[in-house]
Order: structure tokens, then sequence, then C-alpha cells
């Protein structure tokens, strides 16, 4: 049998949507015939005419797909796509059967969560007539990500397909494949064209997530907070990881839950990460020691493993760092100045503790912004995510800002809409960028 690897899911409304593809990098593709206009429409293609493996599959609507025809009419569709040279048929292991020289994927799908027996599901999926057994299901935990992570350290009779879907469950899509899956899925396009939520696009899996470097012994390290959608630091590490030769992979965490967070963490194989918004401060009492710097500020921004297997997390912050880098970015002083910083975060305190020496230093909630646009200043930071992506055309400020100088912690966009109107008052920005790379 031919081994597995990274499939990319396609969902087209026609054939020539499949054949316009650039599938590039990926090792099989699945074809959702079920998505098709009219799914008899892919009778007379010649699936062997792919660059790679084609996966064929025609999932009926009370399976989570779009077929509305029946299961006789279904099976009918992949049998046709087997002779014509499709290498597998994915089918729900109920209804797993032969189809033809195809190889049967007996699958399971639950669009809701992960249920508690998924082991149980999983031997009855390998159980079924096929020859490869795979459970994909909605994660909506770090115990789900956990419970399906460790699914892929038993002994199964067949190659087996672990998946897990939604946001939260891209941890199994990077390091699904190297922790032991058959296949792991990406998406063609953006999040419209994914075959399910959270699916990460094909060329961010191998250029952005350097997916190919993730192996068995790679330790699993993020960005924790919520949300972290907007987060660029994954190119970042994971080309310096790559540069440096570091056996590391960078993917984002997302978290509502601490506590269920750094309960399953480590189970995962996370060694370490990045925190951001909402959870700078709240973090603090899951760590087993933090540094001076980290105390005295009041917030963490990055948290490491000890190297010994009792050693328990650790918390640090670099973020006064990175206000104390941007600010001399552009030669701003902070001593004997009138700084106003907007937010109580943890961006916040680190923005404080950058800029000692001030004359003075205001904080305001995101409640009291107006007054403290109010409020004349030499520097005013934005530490709050108000204008971050997607929300780019929001601003914590409108009209005349009563500062010299602007600087928003906010990096995605790079101009932010705060930052665009101060300059356009001859005002000195500081764009978040500089701090982030910082």
């Amino acid at each position: 049998m031919r081994s597995g690897g990274l499939c990319v899911a396609l969902t087209p409304e026609s054939i020539d949507d499949v054949f316009s593809q650039n599938v590039d990098g990926a090792d099989l593709i699945e074809v959702r015939l079920d998505y098709l206009k009219n799914p008899q429409h892919a009778n007379p293609v010649r699936w062997d005419r792919m660059p790679v493996p084609v996966i064929a599959t025609c999932r009926s609507a009370r399976f989570g797909g779009k077929f509305q025809g029946t299961l006789d009419e279904e099976c009918a569709i992949l049998e046709t796509a087997a002779r014509n040279g499709a290498r597998f048929v994915d089918i729900d292991y109920r209804y797993a059967r032969a189809f033809g020289s195809a190889e049967v994927i007996a699958s399971y799908h639950d669009f809701v969560g992960t249920p508690r027996n998924l082991e149980a599901i999983l031997e009855q999926a390998c159980a079924a007539p096929g020859h490869i057994g795979k459970i994909a299901t909605q994660v909506n935990s770090w115990s789900d990500n956990r419970r399906l992570l460790e699914s892929l350290t038993k002994r199964w009779p067949k190659p087996v397909i672990v998946a897990g879907m939604g946001d939260l469950g891209q941890i199994t899509r990077i390091a699904g494949l190297s922790r032991g899956s058959f296949l792991s899925y990406a998406s063609i396009g953006g999040p419209l064209h994914a075959s399910a939520t959270g699916q990460v696009n094909l060329r961010e899996m191998l250029d952005d997530y350097k997916f190919r470097r993730v192996q068995r012994s790679t330790t699993l390290i993020g960005i924790m907070g919520m949300p972290v959608g907007h987060s660029q630091s994954h190119i970042l590490h994971n080309r310096a990881f790559e540069a440096r030769g570091l056996d590391f992979a960078y993917m984002k965490f997302p978290a509502n839950d601490v506590q269920d967070f750094f309960d399953n963490a480590r189970q995962c194989g996370i060694g370490g990460f990045s925190v951001t918004i909402p959870h700078k401060i709240t973090v603090i009492p899951f760590l087993e020691c933090i540094t001076p710097e980290a105390k005295s500020i009041g917030a963490v921004n990055t948290v490491s493993l000890g190297s010994e297997s009792s050693a328990g997390w650790s918390g640090d912050n670099t973020d006064a760092y990175g206000v104390h880098m941007a600010l001399s970015s552009v030669g701003f002083d902070p001593n004997g100045k009138k700084i106003a910083i907007m937010g109580r975060g943890g961006g916040a305190k680190a923005a404080a503790a950058a800029v000692t020496g001030a004359r003075e230093v205001k904080v305001f909630s995101r409640g009291e912004i107006a007054e403290a646009n109010q409020t004349e200043s030499d520097l005013l930071i934005n530490a709050t995510p108000v204008g971050m992506y997607p929300n780019i055309d929001a601003s914590p400020i409108d009209g005349v800002i009563r500062a010299g100088a602007v600087f928003d912690m906010v990096y995605n966009p790079p101009t932010t809409k705060l930052l665009q109107t101060a300059a356009s008052q001859g005002k000195t920005i500081i764009r978040g960028t500089t701090m982030f790379a910082a």
C-alpha cells in the first residue's frame, strides 16, 4: 500500500475546478465529489490523470457532506471513480465495502464534538471492510486534542487517520502525521474552500508551518491566547528554527480555558509557548516560577518547560524589551516625558515597565480611552487589541491626537487605522511590527 502524507482536499463545483488547481507539494488529493453541482459529471473522468493519487469521496448529507442521493447512488459514483483510477475511496465505516482495486478509507466524522469513546469508534473503523481507519472530530477543548493525539500512540491493526476539526484542532493537522496519522489534510484556498473547519491552506502548511520538518522528535511550540488567528508569529519562528536547525515547530494554540490548556499541553507534546491576549496575566498561577523581570512587570509573554520530566512551567517577559527597542527605533527617549498608555493588560504593564524615567505615566482602561485622548502627552501607546485584524477599520481614537508620537502594539495590520490617523496629523508613528520582531 502507498504511504500517506499531506493530502489537499478539493471542494469543486465543476470538474474544471479540479484540474485547474495548483496542488504542487501535496502527496495526495481528495476530491469531494459531493461538492459538484452534479456528481454524475465525474463519471467519465480519468482520475489517474492527476499528478498525485486521488481519494474519491462523495459524502452523504447525513454524514456531514453535500450529497443528497441514496447510499446505492453514492456507492455507484465511488465505484466508477475507482474504475477510473482513483487510488482511494473514503466512505463511512458503517457502509465500507470493496470498491474494485481502490483502497478503502473507512471513516467516522463528528462535526459537533470529540466523543468519549473515540478509540472504540476507531476500533470499529479498523474492523470494517477496508484498508485504513479514519476518525475526524470537532475539537472543543485541549482535552480533545490530547485524546486524539494519544489515540495515535496505540497499536492498530491497520493504518489510521486522526484529524481534529476546528481552530483548536490545528495541532493535530500539523503534528498528526509525525505522530502516526496516515494522512494530514490541507485546503487549497481560504476557509470558504476548506472541506472541514480548521484546515490550513496547503501553501501555509508547507511554507509557513514547515510541515515537512515536523518529525516525531519535534518539540511543539506555539502562541497561546484567544484570538490567535491574526498572529504571524509562526512565520517568524519557523523560519528561524529552520535557519538554526532547531527541531521545533511553531503553531497556533487557541485557548479560552487556561486550566484546560495547562492540564493537557504537556501530554500534547508542547514544550513552550508565547502568550498573547488575554492570558498574559492569567497564566501566572499555573507557572512554577517566573523570572524577576516578569515578576516586576506582573505579566508573562513566554513560557517554557524545564528540561527534566519533573520540572514545571516557567514564565518570562520579553515585551518590555520589545517596547524599548520599538521606541529606540525612532529615537524616542522616555526620560522626562509624559506617557499615556491605553489598556491595562499584560502589554500595558510591559509598556509601563519599559518607560522608566518618564516624568509621568498615565494608564487608561479601554473604557477610559476617550479620557486618554484628552490628555496631552509626548507619547500615546495603544496596548489594546482595537484595530487588530480582522477589525482593521477600528481605532481607539478618532479625531485630533494630543500626543507628539503614537505607538501601536497591534502589528497586524502593520499600519493600523490609528497610525494612519497619526501620520496624517504629522505625528511620529511607531509600528507594532518593530516590537514584535524584537
